[in-house]
């Protein structure tokens, strides 16, 4: 065919979207459509399965497209796995001088049928989300957007099939893209995608890394994360619902994870998305910025999440949007003015541990949402807050000089911190000396008495169990500080916690078990947290340690953490 001819078959060509649907074929389900009205293009991914179209029988399996014309007919099979998939109706229409000539009487590619594994799904299957979402939403724009990303997605799968892709044997990261890409949404593991690829999971984590510039199950989140940031943008669906579609039953850490890649909660970028990027102005230069101090020839400064703070002297009353910071001042003998409570908005109150001390300490509301009213009648001379408190800041700055930290920093740099100002600062270096001297002595009483045996932290949380790590501050305490052995389960990672479904609990296998109760708070326990109860005393006699979660995760000043080390010591050498 001459270049100028087989040029015009693209260049006048116009593509026009009939009809958007997305679907799951469960397990041995079945998938069929008997004679094609219209030209469909099918992208899905999931596990192995079969394909019979127009009589030819095709084995398929991750992810694949197909790419039936009118007057076709196939049925597809799902294997052992569900199959999930994105259907598309469109028509094609040649734009040239010769407006009634069907394209299809030049051979046109888009007139034949075709499957297809894909090497590259990725890019793919989010644009099949987002056509999805735009169809969807039935507006005039959205609609002629629609038409112009699914040309796009057409032109990056005729560009692979005339390449060739899919033919030779793919590598085994190759595999693993193929297979993520299809089955993020559920739980995956590095063990089970190295078994996939035929390699051992050290293997494929170097070559992984050499490939994508990130691990495996990084790849993993990061498809979630933008998987859940299209949803956020192009759908009013519940932020608990996409939590679970994106692979996440956790919806806590869900916005975690979320607000790690995209620097803040899932709730506030939809509403950017909807108002433009001035919801997100509170948290602009937020994240470079670390809890640290330097000698100026005025005097002290304290350098924050927000900027610098010069201390010329001692503030007299303080208010405190986080409790740890209540237990930091406390720990130097400084009642703060004003404090934020722990618990229920109904029944809210200050941690047991320090609740005598507090006694003339007014509440200012809770940590999620802080009672300013209440902060501006105390008149104070300081606030400090965290970075969930960046939408409040220019108010609270209003009120009185406001310093913000970040919540998970170290214990011991913001008591270093508060000692500066409040002239504390031989107070504070004594208090973590102490601490070191003795976390550094348990320790090796604690080894002498385990001998070796492990320690595993978990929390059961609504369908799963978070198992913590040492990333997490009070893995710390017990992993590093206290040397504490941790099970095989518990790999070196960043992350805080590995979430896992109850009945997954036994492939931890530790010998003792710090359970994080919520009780106190609900008075009475859940039944995630009974379940766990159950499957912990049905296994080989594990030791098994109920502890208030509201303590253990939620209160980080020293009189908090020495509170946690003396339990830990009293359970673990009675």
């Amino acid at each position: 065919m001459p270049l100028r001819e087989q040029a015009s078959l693209w260049s006048d060509l116009a593509i026009k979207t009939l009809d958007v649907s997305s679907g799951t074929v469960p397990p041995g389900g079945v998938l069929s459509e008997t004679e094609l009205t219209t030209n469909l293009l099918l992208l899905a991914g999931g596990g192995q399965g079969r394909l019979v179209m127009n009589g030819e029988d095709c084995r398929i399996q991750a992810f694949f497209a197909c790419h039936a014309v009118k007057g076709s007919a196939f049925t597809l099979t799902a294997g052992a796995e569900s199959i999930h998939y994105t259907k598309i109706t469109y028509k094609a229409v040649q734009m040239a001088e010769a407006v009634d000539e069907r394209y299809g009487q030049r051979n046109h590619p888009l007139d034949h049928s075709f499957v297809h594994r894909l090497e590259l799904p990725a890019g793919l299957h989010q644009t099949a989300e987002e056509i999805e979402a735009k169809w969807g939403r039935g507006e005039g724009l959205e609609r002629f957007h629609v038409n112009a990303l699914l040309q796009g997605m057409l032109y990056e799968l005729m560009m692979e099939v005339e390449r060739g892709r899919g033919g030779a044997g793919a590598d085994m990261v190759d595999i693993v893209t193929a297979y993520i890409a299809g089955h993020y949404r559920q739980d995956l593991e590095l063990k089970k995608l190295a078994a996939l690829a035929g390699c051992s999971p050290r293997q494929l984590q170097r070559r992984f890394k050499q490939e994508k510039l990130l691990g495996p199950m990084e790849y993993v989140i990061r498809l979630r994360m933008e998987s859940a940031e299209r949803m956020l943008r192009h759908t009013d669906a519940p932020i608990s619902e996409i939590a679970e579609r994106t692979g996440y039953r956790d919806m806590y850490y869900f916005s975690r994870a979320f607000k790690k890649v995209y620097g803040v909660p899932p709730q506030l970028y939809r509403r950017s998305a909807t108002v433009g990027t001035e919801a997100l102005s509170a948290y602009v230069g937020l994240n470079d910025r670390f809890a640290a101090s330097y000698e100026s020839l005025q005097g002290p400064v304290i350098c924050h999440m927000r900027g610098e703070y010069g201390v010329t002297a001692a503030p007299r009353r303080i208010a405190v949007l986080d409790v740890q910071y209540a237990d930091h001042l406390l720990a130097l003998n400084v009642a703060p003015a004003g404090s934020v409570g722990t618990g229920s908005s109904a029944s809210l109150q200050f941690p047991q541990y320090i609740r005598d001390r507090l006694k003339a300490t007014e509440m200012t509301g809770s940590y999620e949402y802080p009672d300013l009213e209440a902060v501006e009648r105390l008149q104070p001379d300081l606030i400090v807050c965290t970075e969930v408190h960046a939408p409040h800041y220019e108010r609270l700055n209003r009120i009185a000089p406001t310093l913000m930290f970040r919540r998970n920093e170290s214990w011991q740099t913001i008591l270093r911190l508060f000692g500066i100002i409040t002239g504390k600062q031989s107070r504070a270096e004594a208090i973590i000396a102490d601490y070191h001297r003795r976390t550094a002595l348990l320790s090796g009483e604690l080894a002498a008495v385990l001998a070796g045996q492990s320690v595993a932290l978990i929390r059961p949380r609504e369908s799963l169990v978070r198992v913590h790590t040492a990333s997490h501050r009070t893995g710390a305490v017990l992993y590093r500080d206290l040397g504490l052995p941790a099970p095989l389960f518990v790999a070196d990672t960043s992350d805080t916690a590995y979430h896992i479904p109850v009945d997954r609990l036994p492939a931890v296998h530790a010998d003792h078990y710090f359970l994080l109760s919520s009780e106190r708070v609900q008075d009475e326990i859940s039944a995630t947290e009974q379940s766990t109860r159950v499957i912990l005393h049905a296994e080989e006699q594990p030791q098994i340690y109920a502890v208030d979660a509201a303590t253990w995760i939620g209160c980080y000043g020293p009189t908090g953490i020495n509170y946690i080390v003396d339990q830990v010591e009293g359970v673990l050498l009675a």
